[in-house]
């Protein structure tokens, strides 16, 4: 078996950014995230698990912290992560975007999850994610805000 060097990304995922509308993510209903200004839309597709990890981190983690994005920082910093590709996701994903939740929140930033398929949604039901983030579901734009 290959030695898959640390940044190179995996066949089995793929990350894709790009600068988000802001006006909200809902597909037909015209209802609004809340999402504040142009924030960086990050495209997950495939399996987010312990070998993508490392990377979906490090790309996570400059947007975040407002490294990435052409300069052009929010203030305060919200991220849009658009999971409608991902079709697995284990503990390892969930703590990239757990990490990333925290770090956003530091710069008094939200995190953002759409394109929530079932499997994803019950995945975050039963670790109570689906308190933390505010998550959009892939049917029809329905959101849900995180209690606080």
């Amino acid at each position: 078996m290959p030695l898959i060097p640390p940044d190179h990304p995996s066949p089995a995922f793929a990350v894709r950014i790009r600068t988000g509308s802001g006006t909200g993510t809902g597909t037909g209903t015209g209802t609004g995230t809340g999402i504040r200004g142009t924030a960086p839309v990050v495209e997950l597709h495939g399996e987010i698990d312990l070998m993508a990890a490392p990377y979906i981190s490090r790309r996570l983690d400059g947007l975040a912290r407002g490294e990435e994005h052409g300069g052009g920082v929010v203030q305060p910093p919200d991220l849009v992560i658009d999971v409608a590709g991902v079709t697995f996701m284990d503990c390892r994903g969930l703590s990239v975007l757990v990490h990333a939740h925290n770090l956003i929140s530091a710069r008094h930033g939200r995190l953002h999850l759409t394109g929530v398929r079932p499997h994803l949604r019950k995945l975050l039901h039963l670790t109570g994610l689906d308190r933390t983030f505010a998550v959009q579901d892939a049917r029809v734009g329905r959101v849900s805000a995180p209690c606080r």
